[in-house]
């Protein structure tokens, strides 16, 4: 009986950190959301002030030809550095275009940059979704194909969702070189670590498959409202 009486307890003591953490993560969101459209319009729109006044110097100036044209370069290297890190902050489809225009612009960069193949079936995340489970999968996606840029050398990248008892699943798999399974807890999967607990917040889950020179498989499932 006190085993039956303390889960309640223990229940109820974790439904505050779950509260707190689900805030953390809006405030960190909004953060981002509101510096993402800063670096856009602000910062983007000086840039390309400034890109087309050194065109113009450019054709009025010929003696400074090479060093405007380096200058140039720079800002436009710039340009593309500030685009790409509004992006990462908060992607401007996301909320334009949804979910699933979103991931498969995620995994077509990344393949294009990899010079590999993919296959995508993704229609199942057109479906009515929630804001915070859209951007939980989304951000999942991100830290999954990133980590496929950064560690596995694949042949072949897979992106696909389904639904099946009243559960949506993103898999994101490669044929890379993977990695120890048993290390999937420790600390240098900090990334995992941070997609289980997204996912734990919204009741969903994170399911690892991997093995050292046989890819890996990254699962999220999440329950559908309804």
């Amino acid at each position: 009986m006190q085993t039956d009486r303390g889960t309640p307890r223990n229940d109820a003591s974790k439904a505050p950190r779950a509260s707190v953490a689900r805030r953390l993560i809006a405030v960190q969101e909004e953060q981002c959301l509101r510096l993402s459209r800063e670096l856009h319009d602000d910062l983007g729109q000086i840039l390309a002030s400034v890109a087309l006044e050194l065109h113009n110097i450019r054709t009025e100036s010929l003696e400074l030809d090479v060093r405007l044209a380096r200058a140039s370069m720079l800002v436009d290297q710039l340009s593309s550095k500030v685009h790409d890190t509004a992006w990462n902050l908060r992607p401007a489809d996301l909320d334009r275009l949804g979910l699933r225009a979103s991931v498969e612009d995620l995994a077509t960069v990344l393949c294009e940059q990899l010079g590999v193949p993919f296959d995508a079936d993704l229609a199942a995340l057109s479906r009515p979704l929630t804001p915070e489970v859209a951007l939980t999968l989304y951000r999942v996606a991100q830290e999954a194909l990133s980590n496929i840029g950064k560690h596995a050398h694949p042949r072949r990248v897979s992106v696909t969702a389904h639904i099946r008892d009243s559960r949506l699943r993103l898999a994101i798999e490669d044929d890379g070189r993977g990695f120890d399974g048993d290390s999937v807890n420790g600390t240098q999967h900090l990334g995992l670590a941070g997609m289980k607990e997204r996912l734990a917040l919204i009741g969903g889950e994170l399911s690892v498959e991997t093995a050292r020179g046989k890819g890996t498989a990254i699962y999220a499932d999440v329950p559908l409202a309804g």
